[in-house]
């Protein structure tokens, strides 16, 4: 069974992208190589990077969530801000990651036998991970960005000579800001959005796209941001971890296929909607 896709995106810098559509990157330098972020733990991913590479592989997370942390259990140690990290992190990495791995072996999509990361490995040892933290990997130079928001210490990764960042959930078409760990859009606004227009780079890449950001893109995503401040909304959950709800806000657009570039919205935290305005009938539509 075919579990990943593997694609280079500029020199040195590989997408990886795992059977469920998880989406790490692996960097190259001349000596070593980092690798940011590891999929959901669904098929061997640390022998997919040899594949790739024979240097050795440094692992840096960009957040606290099971379809990103899942495969560092291929790995002795892996970067984790402690903003997201400690047991309870990694508690309910195992405890996602396997509910979804149960789901998706009923459904066909692996097999029982599959390598499964969270199973023929093991929790890997947690390294602090701050702001402006750099990653030497010969040759080439990646810092460690703060951009708190969709998790408190969520964190992209700057290739300087490339001028791409690495932004894991930090900003995506489908904004998710509905975890207890959420900021609210304010403060995504404030801390990542605002930030993010300050750094240089040119295009930054997500945990669940193919395709670049461009940066200037983020005009498009503060506007989503100030649409969802004051839209209404609708309900939503989670269509694997049903206790995750929150309340969904399709920002005007040309298009609504999520996959698309063009495509925005917002999920902010559960709350209580407002009952919606009922239309005042004319005499002539009664």
């Amino acid at each position: 069974m075919h579990l990943f896709d593997v694609t280079t995106i500029a020199h040195g810098l590989h997408r990886i992208v795992d059977v469920l559509g998880n989406h790490c990157y692996l960097v190259e330098g001349s000596d070593r190589a980092l690798l940011v972020d590891t999929c959901g733990g669904i098929g061997n991913l640390r022998a997919c990077v040899e594949a790739i590479t024979n240097l050795s592989v440094t692992v840096a997370l960009t957040h606290g969530h099971d379809d990103h942390l899942s495969g560092a259990y291929w790995y002795d140690e892996a970067y984790l801000s402690p903003l997201d990290g400690g047991v309870r992190c990694w508690e309910k990495v195992e405890d996602h990651s396997g509910r979804i791995r149960s789901q998706v072996v009923e459904e066909g999509v692996v097999s029982a036998d599959t390598p499964f990361a969270l199973r023929d490995g093991k929790r890997p040892q947690e390294l602090p991970l701050v702001d402006g933290q750099t990653f030497d990997l010969g040759g080439r130079t990646i810092r460690a960005i703060s951009l708190p928001g969709h998790t408190a210490g969520s964190v992209a990764f700057l290739i300087e000579d490339l001028r791409i960042l690495l932004s894991g959930d930090a900003v995506t078409p489908i904004m998710c800001l509905f975890f207890d760990e959420s900021l609210d859009i304010e403060g995504w606004r404030e801390h990542t959005l605002r930030r993010m227009q300050e750094l240089e780079f040119d295009v930054f890449y997500t945990g669940h796209h193919d395709h670049a950001f461009p940066k200037e893109t983020l005009a498009s995503f503060d506007a989503a941001a100030v649409y969802a401040e004051t839209d209404r909304g609708m309900e939503w959950q989670h269509s694997r971890l049903t206790e995750f709800r929150g309340i969904i806000h399709l920002c005007p657009s040309e298009t609504f296929d999520a996959d698309s570039v063009d495509f925005r919205a917002v999920i902010d935290h559960w709350h209580e909607l407002p009952p919606r305005r009922r239309r005042k009938r004319t005499a002539q539509q009664s």
